[in-house]
């Protein structure tokens, strides 16, 4: 269910100081952007000469709800009350029932390596990450992302991405080509949306990760059939690509009728099982009611 934000409310919560800063950090822009997590709003502020602060609003169980790097355990900063601002602007369809980024389940290998993250000092790290950056196009790509230097797509670049999955799609089975070759492609394409995932989300972004998505379903049955050799490399690239996809989806927030309706025809047109065909992981994006109509359909 969307929730309603009071403006006045939260301006009188977070006091005059916070409003006023908010205020002035609005006036140049800033955060410059917002992305839809969790049912409420992440964003990051940046500041000449100050490091980035990132920043998560939302309503949640209760009320509503801020979790900012400045302050931990505050309940409103000037951060989240510029954040909320912006995303008021842009017509966040607010949950009412949303999961800050501190009650999201984190795997405890990442959580232990985060916390040695924390203990490098800051060059050092800043030179370990951009070494492996620079030989890693996905994480370059993230990096980048995290430092704001990446705009949405061209349609240049939309054209180029379309190009490429259609030829590691066709390449993959042309000519002499062996299993080994399919599972190649389908590495690639995943590679591929995951760099164009790190960009700022559109509906055409949406679409290409659709169209990468139809690609693999028309290479997979190769390996389903090699299930032997192939046991878990089939669903390894289709599930990364369905993540792809359902981030996307919150991201962008499609019409949820048409994305319903997209979702259908895909996995109706699966010759085997389409890697996007686990309608409730698009329960944020569908809503219940449409999720239970698509399992129905098929």
């Amino acid at each position: 269910m969307a929730a309603k934000i009071d403006i006045d409310a939260l301006r009188d919560v977070a006091g005059s100081d916070a409003c006023a800063t908010a205020d002035e950090w609005r006036a140049v822009g800033q955060p410059a952007e917002f992305v839809p997590v969790g049912g409420g709003a992440s964003g990051v502020i940046r500041e000449v000469g100050k490091p980035p602060i990132e920043v998560w609003v939302g309503v949640t169980a209760d009320g509503f709800t801020a979790e900012c790097e400045c302050s931990p355990g505050a309940r409103l900063c000037a951060h989240a009350v510029a954040l909320t601002l912006l995303a008021l602007d842009g017509g966040l369809s607010w949950s009412s029932a949303a999961t800050p980024p501190s009650a999201v389940a984190v795997d405890p290998r990442v959580a232990e390596l985060a916390a040695l993250a924390q203990s490098i000092p800051v060059r050092r790290l800043a030179l370990l990450v951009a070494e492996w950056a620079a030989a890693d196009r996905v994480l370059e790509s993230g990096l980048r992302a995290q430092a704001g230097q990446l705009e949405a797509l061209t349609a240049v670049e939309l054209a180029q991405v379309r190009r490429t999955i259609d030829d590691l799609a066709g390449g993959a089975t042309g000519g002499q080509w062996d299993l080994h070759d399919v599972e190649k492609a389908g590495r690639a394409i995943v590679e591929e949306i995951e760099v164009l995932a790190q960009r700022p989300p559109t509906e055409e972004a949406l679409l290409l990760v659709e169209r990468a998505a139809r690609a693999w379903d028309g290479l997979s049955g190769y390996l389903y059939d090699a299930w032997e050799t192939y046991e878990e490399e089939p669903a390894e690239i289709g599930d990364a690509l369905r993540a792809a996809h359902v981030r996307l989806c919150e991201q962008v927030q499609p019409d949820p009728d048409d994305l319903a309706s997209r979702l259908a025809e895909i996995i109706a047109a699966a010759e085997v099982d389409s890697c996007l065909d686990e309608p409730w992981d698009y329960l944020a994006a569908l809503g219940r009611q449409r999720v239970k109509a698509l399992i129905r359909r098929h």
